[in-house]
């Protein structure tokens, strides 16, 4: 599901408006229950569901016409409300929420043509306006919480009732149906051939009389003579076909292979007609057995032997990783630490040949960037297609790599494997946000789940077999899975969730035959339940086997002393289970200064180790105390660091924390390991602080963090501000959203400017880190705090990965390829050019 609404905030971004969403049933209500996170009252966003049994479930217009055709799996009776249009008043309540979180959709008729300005970066300050003061947000975060759990408990079941916002409508119950949707593609009618010749035989000369029959207009001579079209142009005919086949199972055979719809098409029927003589290609996207099952096998064999099948099932098809510059910088990481850079799964080799779906020489595999055109001429385009090289090839193509030791995981109680290390949005390099603990003999923890988290896993994890690459975690996804205990979620921002859903229904599917049935702790926002229990009437997502923890129920709110703000026996007894459930002695969160609703957590384990994990935040004294809570400071600090410290204002006003800001937070909570993620997409580089940055983050009731003299009794009138005083500019703001390559044309100073922290660390920094350790996390990593430790010995080594990626991305894309080979070279020559213009 993550896909849809992080492209419509994708599309939002750019100004889009009025937009058609075309789909199956109760995609209303999916769209509806979105606007517990998505807000674009100004976009015009319209939902057309394909219903079955609705005569005008199709989409057209002057450029194709698609024709739904639903199926279902065996046995599965389609209830009265599944068929036809849907005109009830739940109907009209849906509807009514869409439009306030996506506004109201215009006629193509009345829609304004002019392209909007896409919008401009905002500069906020705090929550709606007020200054970022953290004494002052922390009031409103506690009177936000106390709204949205009275809102939660009396949501107002109808429209009528007139609530403050659309997340105080409880959207009207829905049902999951198992309808699958299937398409039937045409374009529009193809124009005939103008025949110039014969237009010059009726004494007309090239120019706009020749324009105007080809529109289809007559028209009169100057001596009197009427022309017709036709008289010059060969008739029309209709246009090429194409069927996109959807079979999830083999369930689904029976009520596909026997759809009328689809009769015109296959030979040797009584409906067969000239239709079938117009289809041209034939997509068959497959779930597992489909593709061997002889029932499907024999359905479309039926077809003419002209029509082109793109079979595009897991036995033929091999699990390539497209994300080749990801996997060609991670390769590279891998080489210089084999157990931290996990290789993810991929393979080039399908299970079957091709052959073993049809006696036909027009099948195709399909493949990444892989185009067909249906006019004027059916063909396939490969022309964007590239070769796709597997992990170990792309391994194969480094010159240095450290071996692996034999034991990775000896000693190693705690391991945080950041899975996407992004802000915002998904990007070439990095993913957004998610991260995994696998807690030894207990089981699983997911820290957010964003966009495409569950790709990621299958990849890190292995799926369907285990990834052998990965000695960290020795499971693969499916097993993950099964043994997974809590998910946490820190925030409601779409790139910290929108891949929970998956998440939610590949566990509720991978457990739901285990005996006894495992239950799963969620622990997030109260908002990120109310989104579940909306979203289960679309997908079910084992709802009833999730015990759900409000985070402000076990929030740590005395800044001297663990107490939670609530002690009610129902989430006593859920995080008691739930700290039985993964050995651990203490689990806290706390709110921190970002948005409404957003948390820091602290989790404690019997053994001795301590997580705490920021979530999104600034400078926070929250955080803060809760990472000094109890007996143990924190063994790993995993902290946002977003922006780099020369972009402290664009931090301020986004409620981030520069990677500075990052370090200070953790010399302020007496951490013994900094993990640093959530890295603005707009940088590819190794994070960099001073001493100076460092030392100037104060926040309240703690005064600057990273003091030796800070104390706890510190009042909050003494320092007002959660501020950074750095060193730079407040004019000095990047609005730009690219890579930043800022250092990638000074080959001999990229990579000093952060020896201060790595190769050649100065005594001044050394005295304020004291014992800390830093690391900075890639997607689909794994680091426990020896990594950690270890981190700065490879500083150097990855700064040239990063350093050589930037030139060969430059390279591409100027379509002029670098090898890194030749990178070296370029240096050598930089060095030759320096000494010269110095002599």
């Amino acid at each position: 599901m993550g896909g849809l609404p992080g492209m419509l905030l994708t599309l939002a971004e750019t100004g889009s408006q009025n937009l058609v969403v075309c789909g199956g049933h109760n995609l209303t209500h999916a769209m509806a229950a979105m606007r517990h996170f998505i807000l674009r009252s100004d976009m015009g966003v319209g939902v057309k569901e394909l219903r079955d049994g609705d005569a005008a479930a199709a989409f057209s217009d002057e450029n194709i016409r698609v024709t739904p055709v639903h199926i279902y799996p065996t046995g599965y009776t389609v209830s009265a409300h599944e068929q036809g249009a849907d005109e009830s008043d739940a109907a009209a309540i849906r509807r009514m929420l869409l439009e306030r979180a996506f506004g109201v959709h215009k006629a193509p008729e009345s829609t304004d043509r002019k392209k909007r300005e896409p919008p401009q970066p905002q500069q906020k300050k705090g929550y709606y306006g007020q200054e970022c003061k953290e004494a002052a947000i922390e009031q409103v975060l506690q009177k936000f919480e106390q709204q949205d759990e009275d809102r939660t408990k009396k949501r107002s079941l109808s429209p009528g009732h007139s609530p403050k916002r659309s997340s105080d409508v409880f959207l009207p119950l829905a049902t999951p149906t198992p309808c699958a949707l299937c398409y039937i593609v045409e374009g529009p009618e193809v124009p005939g051939k103008f025949d110039s010749q014969a237009a010059r035989d009726l004494g007309l000369k090239p120019g706009p009389q020749f324009a105007q029959l080809v529109r289809g207009q007559t028209i009169t001579t100057a001596d009197g003579q009427t022309i017709r079209p036709e008289q010059c142009v060969g008739p029309a005919r209709p246009s090429s076909l194409v069927i996109i086949i959807d079979c999830p199972s083999p369930a689904y055979i029976d009520s596909l292979t026997t759809a009328h719809q689809f009769l015109p098409f296959l030979e040797g029927t009584k409906t067969a007609g000239p239709q079938k003589d117009q289809l041209m290609m034939i997509v068959h996207s497959l779930g597992p057995g489909v593709a061997q099952d002889a029932r499907y096998k024999k359905w479309a064999a039926r077809f003419p032997a002209h029509v082109r099948h793109m079979v595009s099932a897991p036995e033929y098809v091999p699990d390539n990783n497209p994300f080749q510059r990801h996997l060609r910088i991670h390769a590279a990481m891998h080489a210089i630490s084999p157990h931290t850079y996990i290789l993810p799964q991929a393979t080039d080799k399908a299970e079957l040949p091709l052959h073993t779906f049809l006696d036909s020489k027009n099948l195709v595999a399909p493949k990444s960037m892989m185009m067909y055109d249906i006019e004027p001429e059916p063909k396939l385009d490969e022309s964007m297609v590239t070769q796709l090289l597997t992990a170990e090839q792309m391994l194969a193509k480094v010159d240095d790599v450290t071996p692996p030791s034999p034991h990775p995981n000896d000693g190693d109680d705690l391991v945080v494997c950041p899975i996407g290390t992004g802000s915002s949005v998904p990007s070439t390099y990095r993913n957004v946000s998610s991260n995994i603990v696998s807690v030894k003999g207990f089981g699983g923890i997911v820290l957010d789940c964003g966009e495409s988290t569950v790709s990621q896993l299958k990849r890190f994890l292995g799926f369907p077999r285990r990834n052998h690459a990965n000695t960290r975690i020795q499971q693969s996804y499916t097993e993950f899975l099964k043994t997974l205990k809590l998910l946490y979620v820190s925030h409601m921002h779409a790139d910290h969730h929108l891949g929970a859903i998956q998440l939610l229904h590949e566990w509720n599917q991978a457990t739901q035959m285990m005996d006894p049935k495992p239950r799963l702790s969620v622990l997030a926002p109260a908002r990120f339940w109310a989104w579940l229990e909306d979203f289960s009437g679309v997908q079910d997502l084992g709802l009833d086997r999730l015990d759900f923890i409000s985070c402000s129920d076990i929030r740590l709110i005395d800044p001297t002393a663990k107490i939670p703000i609530k002690e009610n026996q129902k989430y006593r007894t859920a995080v008691t289970k739930l700290k039985s459930d993964l050995g651990l002695v203490d689990i806290l969160t706390c709110g921190v200064i970002h948005c409404p609703w957003a948390y820091g957590l602290s989790l404690t384990h019997y053994t001795g180790w301590k997580l705490v994990y920021s979530g999104d935040t600034r400078p926070c004294a929250n955080l803060v105390t809760l990472g000094r809570a109890g007996d143990k400071p924190p063994t790993v600090l995993l902290h946002e660091a977003t922006l780099p410290d020369y972009l402290h204002v664009d931090a301020v006003a986004k409620r981030h924390s520069t990677v500075s800001e990052a370090v200070a937070m953790a010399l302020g909570m007496g951490a013994e390991n900094l993990l640093l993620t959530h890295f603005s997409q707009r940088c590819l580089d190794l994070p960099r602080w001073t001493t100076a940055n460092i030392e100037a983050v104060k926040v309240a009731r703690y005064g600057y963090v990273a003091s030796a003299s800070t104390s706890v009794g510190s009042s909050v009138d003494d320092v007002e501000d959660s501020a950074t005083e750095l060193d730079v500019d407040d004019d000095d703001i990047d609005a730009g959203a690219g890579v930043d390559f800022g250092h990638v044309n000074d080959l001999e100073t990229y990579g000093q400017d952060v020896a201060e922290q790595t190769d050649a660390p100065n005594a001044a920094l050394n005295a304020v880190l004291g014992d800390l350790k830093i690391a900075s996390a890639f997607d689909m990593s794994a680091y426990a705090p020896r990594d950690i430790k270890k981190y700065r010995y490879n500083t150097h080594r990855l700064k040239q990965v990063l350093h050589d990626e930037m030139k060969l991305f430059i390279a591409e894309e100027s379509a002029d390829t670098v090898e890194p080979s030749q990178l070296k070279k370029g240096k050598q020559k930089a060095k030759a050019k320096k000494g010269k213009d110095s002599a």
